[in-house]
This record gives structure tokens, C-alpha cells and sequence, in this order.
């Protein structure tokens, strides 16, 4: 085997690939089998994964302290911000489906970003992995297994389908929170492009 080149199995079809360690900027490595994406060259990944995490934090944080949708109908005005929407929905008996909302929409982007921001701020500043707190591994594993559980962009499809029914019936006003959301949605699945599996596996083992 060539010299920084090393074997993995495809994610979709499990066939050997010998892949290299790094990626040239701007190709992609595809599985000759079933065309599967398998790593994407970036520039500076490292410094990019830390800026777009930071950046989902705060537009986070926005997404959650100002209203997100205004409901105006004979008369009456609404706001509800983004971490309501599971309250309203605890309130009226939906409790399985306010859980659901709060986890999937909220709290594991949130842990998502600061898992991310554990594992790849020590390489920001050229430290070993093995000096964290938490083990690389095991930060590595959480990343892996809560990117699939993250219903962000999911989340957005449901809220805009639901405004082309629901415009009809009262004036919607949108708020600042859900531009924030709509940011916050592109910034996540920008980082989702650039921390592949390949990647987030190399830094654990190798640095940057």
C-alpha cells in the first residue's frame, strides 16, 4: 500500500477502498461501486469546522431568545418563539411529540456543535488530541452517531409547508428567530459537508 494511503470500508456498500489520508482541495473521493461519496477536499477544514460551529452557536442562541413566527387574526397577535413550540405542544397533551421537538430541533444540534467545537478547538491550536479532557474517541463516536438524529433542515421543510396552509387563515409576520433558523440551517449542513466520517476519523488518529 502507497505511503499515507490507508484502507476503509464504504459506508453504503462496505467494499475496501484504498483511500489517502488527505484530500487535494476541491475533488471528491467516490466508491467505484456504488458512487458513494466518501470524502470531499477542503481547505483548512480544521479552522472551517471551528468557524461555522461558532457561527451555528450564536445563530442558535438568536433562533431561541426572539419570536419566531407572529399570528394576527381577527383582532388577536401571537408570538411564539422556537423553544415554545415544544411548550405549546407539552401544554396541549403532545407530550411524546414536545420531547421530540425540543430533542431533535434543539438539543442535539446543540450538543452536535459543542461535541465539535471539543474536538476540534485543541486542533485550532496545534495541541494533541490525547490532552483533552474528554477522549478524542469517544467525542469521535457521539459526533458519528448524533449527526443522523438531527432534524434541522427537516424541522424547516415542516414549518414552511405549514405556512402555505396556514397563510389563508391569519396574517403571519416572521420573526427574527426564524431568519436565524433558516441561517442557522445553512451553516449546519455546510459543516455536516465538510466533517465527513473519513475526516472526523483522521483527526482523532492523525491531528490535523
Amino acid at each position: 500500500m502507497p505511503q499515507g494511503h490507508h484502507l476503509i470500508a464504504c459506508h453504503e456498500c462496505d467494499l475496501l477502498i484504498e483511500m489517502p489520508d488527505i484530500a487535494d482541495t476541491r475533488h471528491e473521493l467516490r466508491c467505484p461501486r456504488c458512487h458513494h461519496r466518501i470524502l470531499s477536499g477542503h481547505s483548512n477544514p480544521v479552522e472551517h469546522t471551528v468557524a461555522l460551529s461558532l457561527t451555528g452557536l450564536i445563530l442558535l442562541a438568536i433562533a431561541n431568545a426572539f419570536p419566531f413566527l407572529s399570528f394576527a387574526s381577527q383582532g388577536q397577535s401571537h408570538s411564539i418563539t422556537l423553544y415554545q413550540a415544544s411548550q405549546e405542544l407539552f401544554a396541549q397533551g403532545f407530550y411524546i411529540l414536545a420531547a421530540l421537538v425540543f430533542c431533535f430541533v434543539i438539543l442535539m444540534p446543540l450538543l452536535y456543535l459543542g461535541a465539535m467545537l471539543l474536538l476540534t478547538t485543541p486542533l485550532l491550536f496545534a495541541r494533541c488530541l490525547k490532552t483533552t479532557p474528554t477522549p478524542p474517541t469517544l467525542l469521535g463516536v457521539f459526533i458519528d452517531r448524533l449527526l443522523p438524529w438531527t432534524m434541522t433542515e427537516v424541522f424547516l421543510m415542516g414549518v414552511l409547508v405549514a405556512l402555505i396552509k396556514i397563510v389563508a387563515m391569519a396574517d403571519i409576520i416572521l420573526g427574527l428567530s426564524f431568519w436565524a433558523y433558516i441561517a442557522f440551517t445553512i451553516v449546519f449542513i455546510g459543516l455536516s459537508g465538510i466533517v465527513s466520517r473519513h475526516r472526523l476519523w483522521h483527526w482523532m488518529e492523525y491531528g490535523r
